[in-house]
């Protein structure tokens, strides 16, 4: 009986770097295929990532496996792809896989998967009429009418005509009066645009890449705002699909905030599967997506940074849209850059990657333009807007030291949105910090409303008479006078986007302002909302956060406006002027992209500030040229290679002994790797946790990675490491 049986190697969703054995009789089980086994006193989904004959386990302590589920949810590369991150980034193998998966494989006990419906009207029924219906069924004949004016109805336009809508639709189904099919994917229509014609930018780019005979060359395609980027994605996908048995993955930061991207693939590609990951879907419809991206039946693939791990066996070309986008680095659990991954898989699978964006990453740029390795990345260059006529807009600094600013607006700001409603144009002001004010302040006292879980203020949302922490989510009613003077007369000070929204309506009562942020875009609809309400022209004054900086098109704006940006110029993280840089060019970038002038007014304190001296004339290559020789003689990325090391408990001498301890460790370790003492961040607390961290810094990849191999093991044993929570970051972004 020992002879038949097989030994499987189980990864499991557990923090611990290794895999588990466990025996089974079946002969033909594979990698990649999931399991569910026995862990301690609980059943746990796992992978099969190897297969043998021996185990070091004796054969009567080996658990056997509980179920063995057919399907294989990974193939070779996706194994490698996983195989690298968990060496890369040093992360447990199983959680790294399964962290790639959809959560509803992850389910040991699940329903079966709802399906979705849409319903017609049989030739019979079309032939009878409404008049044949039964007597006295109002439901049944509004439904029927429902049926004459959209040809097809699914389930949530039935549910809106009558809550009983399925005794109706089981009515007609009896009376052979109706025909249901299945909807797996978007079934909606849309609307042909027309196709443009490439200019010789665009045409010279798509030549370059196309004549690479379709091997892996990572491109940087750098193009002003609007230059037609997305067009160029469309002609190589267009060329690469014609290819038999072809896939293509397009990465886009957050694919919930450029439904136009979207829109604009699904009119183009009617004739190709395409399919979508993001965190907006269901879990039935991101598995459904996944697997027909994993069977080769989906051509088309956009999805968020995720999406890179999805199996796709024909995976002919990938495409990063705004790939300086911070979005693409995953902040929690496994933190992976999905462009770096990107990378790899290109590289593995042998095929072109295309990264796409106005204001590249430094590291991007470098590899691009100034690596001594001349062919490291292609770099194409796209220097004029698609639209004829169309060109960038003027780009003005206000200095508000000289300027009487009223409620955060500078007379010439005011002038500007004015001239745009006597035009009947658009005007976006753009503030990056949502809620009415930062900051409940006591005039008496100085007393501010902190929050008692982390070191930061409360921010006032005045709607909702509220003080909330962006940071934990705290809430909290705002108090009725000072809590510590009892001064009754409390003001909030700084400036929110609802505050400006309130602002704004003071000064223009008779224009249409809508408010775009977290807290007023919480549904699915309210971003497409948007633009078609911008495009019908019933916006007059948009407000919003970065989520506007985006991939947006809003053809009749001429105006941005710039608020409060000043912080951002002398903040401690060294990567601050790079991200304003590129968040001012991306969102300067939405006004005038039409043929209508467009112009953008940044109010500061610093109008002569090298930062906006490079914005005024769209030079992103000076800029980036001159923070390249900044971070060479600072020995930052991407002249070094960085990892930090951040912990966290509710004791702040657990955290400094766990990190003095791990100092020493990697200082003994490797005299190649700069190791910088514990230091607080600038949130000291965060969630009732008390925070510090610590640097390691190499010129040398491989001499980081072999300290790191010795150290990640060392931290996982520390005693101390039972008290505190930690994690290291390869590569960080965040400081």
């Amino acid at each position: 009986m020992t002879d038949a049986l097989h030994i499987l190697k189980v990864a499991l969703d557990v923090p611990l770097d290794r895999v588990f054995d466990y025996k089974t009789e079946n002969p033909n089980t594979q990698i990649g295929q999931y399991v569910v086994v026995p862990f301690g006193a609980r059943r746990m989904i796992g992978v099969v990532v190897g297969v043998s004959d021996t185990s070091s386990i004796e054969s009567q302590k080996l658990k056997s496996i509980i179920r063995l589920d057919p399907e294989v949810i990974f193939n070779e590369q996706s194994f490698k792809l996983f195989q690298f991150c968990s060496q890369y980034y040093h992360y447990p193998l199983g959680q790294t896989i399964l962290s790639a998966v959809p959560s509803r494989l992850k389910k040991i006990n699940t329903k079966a998967m709802t399906k979705k419906y849409l319903y017609r009207l049989t030739k019979k029924a079309m032939q009878l009429g409404v008049d044949q219906l039964p007597p006295r069924q109002t439901i049944l004949k509004r439904i029927f009418t429902a049926f004459i004016d959209a040809k097809e109805l699914d389930e949530a336009s039935l549910r809106s005509i009558s809550s009983t809508w399925k005794k109706s639709i089981e009515t007609l189904d009896e009376m052979g009066w109706i025909d249901k099919n299945e909807v797996t994917l978007d079934s909606k229509v849309y609307k042909e645009a027309p196709i443009p014609s490439l200019n010789c930018d665009q045409q010279r780019a798509l030549h370059s890449i196309l004549e690479t005979n379709e091997k892996f060359i990572p491109w940087l395609l750098y193009g002003i705002t609007g230059s037609g980027k997305t067009e160029v994605y469309i002609r190589l996908i267009e060329a690469t699909l014609k290819k038999e048995h072809a896939q293509v993955l397009v990465l886009v930061p957050e694919i919930n905030l450029t439904p136009q991207l979207e829109n604009r693939f699904r009119s183009r590609f009617e004739k190709y599967t395409l399919v979508t990951l993001h965190s907006h879907l269901t879990d039935n419809e991101r598995l459904n997506h996944w697997r027909l991206a994993k069977e080769g039946a989906a051509q088309i693939i956009i999805g968020t940074r995720l999406s890179i791990f999805t199996p796709m066996p024909h995976l002919s070309l990938i495409i990063i849209d705004e790939e300086h986008d911070a979005s693409f680095k995953q902040q929690e659990g496994l933190r992976y850059h999905a462009r770096d991954v990107a990378i790899f898989r290109a590289k593995s699978e042998n095929i072109p990657i295309v990264m796409g964006t106005a204001t590249p990453s430094l590291e991007t740029w470098f590899n691009a333009t100034q690596t001594k390795d001349a062919k490291k990345f292609g770099f194409l260059k796209l220097t004029s807007r698609a639209v004829q006529d169309s060109s960038l807009p003027e780009i003005k600094c206000i200095d508000i030291s000289k300027s009487i600013v009223t409620k955060g607006f500078s007379p010439y700001l005011i002038e500007a949105i004015r001239d745009r409603l006597n035009k009947k144009e658009q005007s976006l002001i753009y503030i990056n910090r949502r809620g009415f004010a930062p900051v409940l302040l006591c005039p008496s006292c100085q007393w501010t409303g902190q929050c008692h879980r982390c070191s930061s203020r409360l921010v006032v949302h005045l709607n909702q008479k509220r003080l909330r922490c962006h940071h934990c989510g705290h809430d909290e009613k705002m108090p009725q006078q000072c809590p510590s003077c009892g001064n009754t007369d409390l003001y909030p000070t700084g400036l929110g986007t609802q505050r400006i929204e309130e602002t704004l309506k003071e000064f223009f009562p008779e224009a249409h302002i809508l408010r775009i942020d977290r807290d007023s875009t919480r549904t699915k609809e309210a971003l497409n909302d948007l633009f078609l309400k911008m495009k019908n022209r019933e916006i007059d004054i948009l407000i919003g956060t970065q989520m506007l900086s985006k991939g947006h098109d809003f053809p009749h704006l001429s105006l941005v406006g710039v608020l409060d940006t000043d912080q951002a110029l002398y903040s401690p993280d060294f990567r601050a002027s790079e991200r304003l840089f590129s968040q001012l060019i991306q969102v300067g970038g939405r006004a005038g992209r039409a043929n209508i002038k467009g112009e953008v007014y940044i109010q500061t304190a610093f109008p002569n500030h090298p930062l906006f001296e490079a914005l005024k004339t769209h030079d992103f290559e000076r800029f980036a040229n001159e923070l390249l020789k900044e971070r060479e003689l600072a020995e930052l990325s991407p002249f070094a290679f960085l990892v930090l090391l951040k912990a966290e408990a509710h004791q702040l001498t657990h955290v400094m002994k766990f990190l003095n301890e791990a100092m020493q460790k990697a200082q003994d370790l490797s005299h190649h790797v700069t190791v910088y003492n514990p230091v607080r961040p600038i949130m000291e607390r965060l969630k009732g946790m008390e925070r510090a961290q610590l640097v390691l810094q190499a010129s040398s990849r491989v001499a980081l990675q072999k300290l790191l191999d010795e150290w990640v093991s060392f931290l996982r044993e520390n005693k101390l490491g039972q008290k505190v929570k930690w994690v290291v970051d390869i590569d960080p972004l965040e400081f």
